[in-house]
Formats: structure tokens, sequence, C-alpha cells
């Protein structure tokens, strides 16, 4: 049942996420239409081509951290899991398994924290603010194609900043704290005395 329960959270925790990022991609569409026709200015191709991928780029980068950080918390969750069935066991041979029980609640808490800020951080959009892409001269003029390019160059390197530093605080963060805790349960099991006398060993963890 405990499983049961797990699976249907995580697929749950999926679907919130999912929502999230549409409706967030759906919020920007007009911001992402302006910057495409911000970067439709730069006459040279390959540059354009590059400025174009690199405005793509972190939206899915936060995609793939985001999905990376959902299947840190199954697996740890999986570890928890195992940890549970473990204390259960333990205390229906009359062992005291309360303060194990305590830090698994905690870790639970944890997880459920993290994969909020896992969902929080999915539904954050990296889109370039044409707005802020400012020349005075003329894209025409080619002193106006080199400000454009160079503005553009540091709206970049904002936004590249401003998505690892999302990340940077949320793996440091919620998802540090969710593995400090499991490991927190899975000590307080091992210090249950002769409890590996009645499962299976994990201490691999």
């Amino acid at each position: 049942d405990a499983k049961k329960k797990i699976e249907t959270q995580r697929e749950e925790a999926k679907t919130r996420m999912e929502a999230a990022r549409e409706e967030a991609k759906a919020r920007m569409e007009t911001k992402r239409e302006e910057a495409k026709q911000r970067m439709s200015d730069i006459r040279d191709k390959k540059k354009q081509e590059l400025a174009t991928k690199l405005a793509d780029q972190f939206d899915n980068l936060n995609k793939k951290w985001t999905n990376h950080f959902t299947e840190q918390l199954g697996h740890l969750g999986d570890i928890l899991l195992k940890i549970q069935e473990r204390a259960d066991i333990a205390a229906s041979n009359g062992k005291d398994t309360s303060a194990t029980n305590a830090a698994i609640q905690s870790a639970n808490t944890a997880i459920s924290t993290a994969q909020s800020a896992v969902t929080a951080q999915a539904a954050k959009t990296y889109t370039l603010d044409a707005s802020t892409v400012t020349t005075t001269d003329t894209a025409d003029t080619a002193s106006g194609q080199e400000k454009l390019i160079k503005s553009l160059r540091t709206a970049f390197q904002d936004l590249h900043k401003s998505l690892f530093n999302d990340l940077k605080v949320l793996r440091d963060g919620a998802m540090k704290n969710v593995r400090a805790s499991v490991q927190g349960a899975l000590q307080t099991l091992s210090q249950v005395p002769k409890v590996d006398d009645d499962s299976d060993n994990i201490s691999n963890y």
C-alpha cells in the first residue's frame, strides 16, 4: 500500500510539473516572439542561428535539470521505502523503532518540500527580454550590428547566470536536505539493536 501510494504521488507530481511548464510556456509566448523578432535583425546568418539556438537552450536546460532532480527524488523515495519496510519488521519483532519512524517522517516531509521546489523551478522561464536588447544605432549599420550582438551577448550571459544560480539554490538547498534526511533515517535504523537479524542489509546506500 505504501509503495502504491508513493507511485501515485510521483505521477501526480509529474503531472503538476508538466502543467506548470505548459502554463509558463503559454504565458511567455509573446515574449518569445519579440525575442525572435529582435534576433532576426542580425544580418550574419550564422550568428543569427547561434543566437536562436542559445535562446532555446536555457529553458531546455531547466527542463533537463528539473527532470533529473525528480528522478533523484524518486530514487531517494525508494530507499526510504526500504528503510520503512525494515523498520516495520523490526517493530513487529518488538524492537523500538520510534527514532527511525520519526526520521522517516522527516525525510518524507523533505521529499515533499523538495518536489514542490522542483515544480516551482520547472515553472520558471528563461526567455530573452527583447526590451533589454537596445542599441543607440540602427541595426542596419555596421556599428548597430556590433552593438546589437554585444547587447544580446550580455543578455544571454545574464540568463545563464540566473538559471544556474536558481539550480544551485535548489541543488544545495531542498535537494541536499532530502539526501541528508534519508541518510539520517538509515543511520537511526542501523542503531536499532540487531536490526540486521530481521531483514536483508541495505547498507550499500
